[in-house]
């Protein structure tokens, strides 16, 4: 048997010394607390909702949070002004079977705001000259059919963006998709999107307008690198049933709206949750991994172990020789894509839209005046527009200062009103490694929950659950990895 880590001899000692006795939570360098049976590193969708289906099962377990306010990827917080600011714009949609069933679970159900079953584009002058030099709204109405009858009606019923050719060309092209061959789009992941989209004879423009944000919105990265397998799956998905394409918005921030009920959730049924408390180092005893040392020196000694941290986080962790094993390679060699997350509050409604916005040809290629839409962030003056601005490769180390402008300029393309004279503030939240990128062959990267140590388990959007890294994703895969936690009891 290979050992992936020489044995913490102190810390060993020190987690045979607690079996013995009840400790409490310490800063001396040796150890936390009692063992915990299943320690999740990571308070973000994952770890929670990890704890959730450990506590159904009536597995006790304890989270630890490496910063100070849990959410991950949906974590919200106030600037000093008292306006929320946010890691990213979230949107959930009719598709995310998992997380919608955990709402319910948790009672925060009625949380998600519907909006109309509508999916906007709003295409600019510069990026639409046909238009005789101004802005442009497509809306999608999706009919009342079953799906995929209803997607391809809105798109039979659109007015700008495709001509009659272009929507022959959309139901052809996408047809193996539309009806909802997975199968089919396994095998596309060595073809970027736009590689796959020329050879289903689709033109240009329609890969520029429709196809371009979705690729933005879905991993912050362009049609022309991200992989037709990724983009492919999250079409097949929005086929899958009637509602899977309607969007939806908290009421509110979320850390307030959906984190906090759950973490109040998982404590209730004994869910002890630590934050402040960065993992530094996974601690191992031969194969089997004994806990986490965090980077003040603590030990937290568990029997089992989640790692649901990001996939840079979960590289920096595992040890090198665990690794090179087939069944995690991939963590070490999944990139992470950049982002920047937008907030600009005006003193005046700017938009006339309360759905999810696309803006191909611009730095805001998916955004949503929440200020309208929910109504739950305290901004009643006039429109408060949060805007993923992708892909931020280069933007991500130039100031703030020339990035809001970038972001105004193209706004403005969009919605005359968004001038500096009625912007209030506008603030970013830079993200340098968010979502693994989906480049072409990193689908086949993706690891499953299990690792070569037999109580090691994987959580995270990046992990191979079989849906793309979203919110969704996160709660999926903390649905595999306690499965697979619970059968190697």
């Amino acid at each position: 048997m290979h050992r992936y880590l020489p044995c913490f001899a102190g810390a060993t000692d020190a987690f045979r010394k607690l079996r013995g006795k009840c400790g409490r939570c310490s800063n001396d360098g040796t150890v936390a607390d009692m063992p915990a049976e299943t320690l999740i590193v990571g308070g973000g969708p994952a770890g929670l909702a990890a704890a959730k289906f450990l506590a159904d099962a009536g597995r006790p377990s304890r989270i630890i949070e490496k910063r100070a306010i849990l959410g991950g990827k949906l974590s919200s917080w106030r600037d000093r002004d008292g306006d929320w600011l946010e890691t990213g714009l979230h949107a959930f949609f009719g598709g995310y079977t998992s997380v919608h069933a955990l709402l319910t679970e948790v009672g925060i159900a009625d949380r998600i705001l519907w909006q109309p079953h509508t999916l906007t584009w709003g295409l600019p002058p510069h990026f639409s000259p046909r238009w005789n030099g101004a802005a442009v709204f497509e809306e999608f109405h999706f009919v009342d059919m079953p799906a995929p009858l209803n997607g391809i009606g809105a798109v039979l019923s659109a007015r700008y963006i495709f001509n009659a050719v272009e929507k022959l060309l959309f139901a052809t092209g996408t047809l193996p998709i539309l009806f909802r061959d997975h199968r089919y789009a396994e095998r596309q992941d060595d073809l970027t999107y736009a590689e796959w989209h020329r050879k289903r004879g689709m033109t240009e423009h329609m890969l520029r307008t429709f196809f371009a944000p979705m690729a933005l919105a879905l991993n912050f990265t362009s049609v022309d690198e991200i992989s037709a397998e990724a983009l492919l799956r999250v079409m097949a998905y929005f086929a899958s049933s009637k509602e899977a394409s309607r969007a939806g918005f908290l009421d509110g921030p979320p850390s307030e709206r959906l984190i906090a009920p759950l973490a109040e959730h998982v404590r209730a049924r004994g869910v002890t949750i630590d934050v402040d408390a960065p993992a530094a180092e996974l601690l191992f005893s031969g194969e089997r991994c004994t806990g986490v040392r965090t980077r003040d020196g603590r030990a937290f000694a568990a029997d089992n172990v989640i790692l649901a941290a990001p996939v840079h986080d979960a590289a920096k962790l595992l040890p090198p020789a665990m690794l090179q094993h087939p069944s995690v390679h991939g963590v070490a060699k999944l990139e992470s894509s950049p982002v920047i997350n937008g907030h600009f509050w005006f003193d005046r409604v700017i938009s006339p839209y309360t759905n999810l916005m696309f803006s191909p040809g611009t730095s805001l290629p998916v955004h949503a005046d929440l200020g309208q839409a929910s109504g739950g962030y305290g901004w009643q003056r006039g429109s408060f527009l949060e805007a993923c601005i992708a892909p931020a490769d280069d933007l991500i180390a130039q100031d703030d200062e020339a990035v809001i402008e970038r972001v105004l300029t193209d706004m403005r393309s969009l919605y005359p009103l968004a001038t500096r004279e009625h912007l209030v503030k506008a603030k970013l939240v830079r993200v340098p490694k968010s979502v693994y990128r989906a480049k072409p062959g990193a689908e086949r990267l993706r690891p499953g929950a299990r690792t070569p140590a037999p109580n090691l388990f994987l959580a995270g959007c990046y992990t191979n659950h079989g849906f793309p890294a979203s919110i969704e994703g996160a709660v999926r895969s903390a649905r595999v990895a306690v499965d697979a936690l619970l059968a190697s009891r």
